[in-house]
């Protein structure tokens, strides 16, 4: 019982952290352009999240039509929803308006449903993967038996790879929300995970305190590829339809081509624009656009 209960005590604690860590954040909008020398540099950097100023607006996703679903956070408010903006006309508009707080939302590919990380009601511990119609209608969990996720991925249509939080450390599985079966991958891996949708994960492995790592993950395959190590202990990234990789290290927007250059190049200071500390960045379908978020912090 007593294990069991600091057992507890670390999950809330760990929570606590992660919750009381998601301060103030800025969207930005980047046009992504490729140069003569098949390097990247970006220009017209666009404020979207000027509907939100002082609050949260973060983990952005686009959708094929290239409008961009974020979790928001209203300022000076707790709650967490999701939010649909459209990139074309600045309209935005809440998808979601729950009792329970709703993180990272993915379109699925069939186009039907979006996924997002749940805090279920009454329960600031338990936090699920839950489906929501994308014409609305009830919404339900897709892994109502793992309640202590904190990111994750959709590796195909039907199996993902998630984030469970343990204690300090953390681990990476994949899960078949058909079958309900899980298989752990590895430990100590950063945030952010970004599947190709063919079976293929990427995701940054710590290492250490001092190498970190981004890393290839197949079910089939049998090695985990090394792709190269990050830059300054960054651990978000997106990655361009042409494989090229993308990483924040304070203002500067790194990008690095795997097999095609030994160290990350930069495309973008992007203090110009009065960004600082990039964190969470995603990359529209076509390429042409980079969003990212810009912490205080």
């Amino acid at each position: 019982m007593l294990r069991q209960i600091l057992v507890l005590l670390v999950f809330v604690l760990v929570n606590v952290q992660w919750i009381s860590a998601q301060g103030e954040t800025s969207l930005y909008l980047l046009n992504l352009a490729k140069s003569p020398d098949n390097g990247y540099h970006v220009y017209g950097a666009k404020f979207l999240s000027g509907f939100n100023r002082g609050g949260y607006t973060n983990q952005p996703f686009f959708t094929p039509t290239g409008d961009i679903l974020v979790s928001v956070r209203k300022a000076n408010e707790a709650q967490n929803d999701i939010w649909l903006l459209s990139t074309a006309t600045k309209k935005c508009r809440p998808l979601t308006k729950t009792l329970a707080n709703e993180y990272s939302p993915q379109l699925q590919s069939t186009g039907d449903y979006y996924s997002v990380v749940r805090q279920v009601e009454g329960d600031p511990i338990n936090q699920q993967v839950f489906r929501f119609p994308v014409r609305g209608g009830s919404y339900e969990s897709i892994t109502p038996d793992i309640k202590d996720i904190g990111y994750y991925a959709w590796l195909t249509t039907s199996d993902l790879a998630i984030y469970r939080i343990e204690g300090e450390t953390n681990r990476l599985m994949m899960y078949s929300p058909i079958n309900k079966k899980s298989k752990q991958i590895t430990s100590s891996v950063g945030r952010t995970l970004v599947s190709d949708g063919l079976g293929s994960l990427y995701y940054v492995h710590k290492f250490s305190e001092t190498y970190w790592y981004i890393k290839k993950f197949n079910e089939k395959a049998t090695v985990i590829d090394v792709i190269a190590e990050t830059p300054a202990k960054s651990e978000d990234f997106a990655i361009a339809p042409d494989g090229t990789f993308f990483m924040g290290k304070d203002q500067k927007l790194m990008y690095l081509v795997p097999g095609g250059q030994a160290t990350w190049k930069e495309c973008g200071d992007l203090s110009m624009y009065g960004i600082h500390h990039i964190s969470r960045m995603a990359i529209s379908k076509d390429g042409k656009q980079l969003a990212l978020v810009a912490t205080k912090e």
